[in-house]
């Protein structure tokens, strides 16, 4: 029997969780939205698992708001990816393309779980800033908004603060090209 020449490992449905989440910014103070885990004293982004029939960008949306009670949709941004464009009836290599003004995960994380495997899909968001919010009651973690080097110190994960780098690069860079 022929073996793939990639590095391949096998998760039956039972042993694989799939979850999404975002990084999500207030543009008007850039700022960066972070959840206090106050049992573990954990800083860390929103996100969580995906339901059945649901979409990985509609888990994220519901994920945030849930944590953070938050209104806020995902950002369109200009960015590289190695998804195939539009189009089914040409071949295209498997290479990085730039897309311009789409909405596609920024960050994939990987995390031996028991029995298995856990799947977290990075997505960018935008807190809708014309919706009023209250404070966020939970027994289980703080809601707060840091600027960008203040969420990347506090940040418990070194994995987490390499997906917030990515963002704030991608959300500068997407900025930056609508200005000219």
């Amino acid at each position: 029997m022929v073996q793939s020449h990639f590095e391949t490992e096998t998760f039956t449905s039972e042993n694989f969780v799939e979850t999404a989440g975002t990084i999500l910014f207030r543009l008007s103070t850039q700022e960066i939205c972070i959840l206090h885990l106050l049992e573990k004293d954990e800083y860390v982004l929103p996100e969580g698992r995906r339901n059945l029939g649901e979409s990985r960008q509609q888990t994220a949306l519901r994920e945030t708001r849930e944590e953070t009670e938050f209104s806020c949709n995902l950002m369109h941004l200009d960015m590289l990816s190695r998804v195939c464009p539009p189009v089914e009836d040409e071949e295209f290599p498997d290479e990085a393309r730039f897309y311009k003004h789409v909405i596609e995960p920024v960050a994939m994380q990987t995390r031996r779980v028991e029995g298995g495997i856990k799947l977290i899909w990075w997505y960018v968001a935008t807190i809708n800033e014309e919706v009023p919010v209250g404070e966020h009651e939970s027994e289980r973690f703080g809601v707060e908004f840091n600027g960008y080097e203040e969420t990347l110190r506090k940040l418990t994960f070194e994995e987490d603060r390499k997906v917030v780098r990515r963002a704030i690069e991608l959300v500068n860079s997407t900025m930056a090209n609508k200005e000219k």
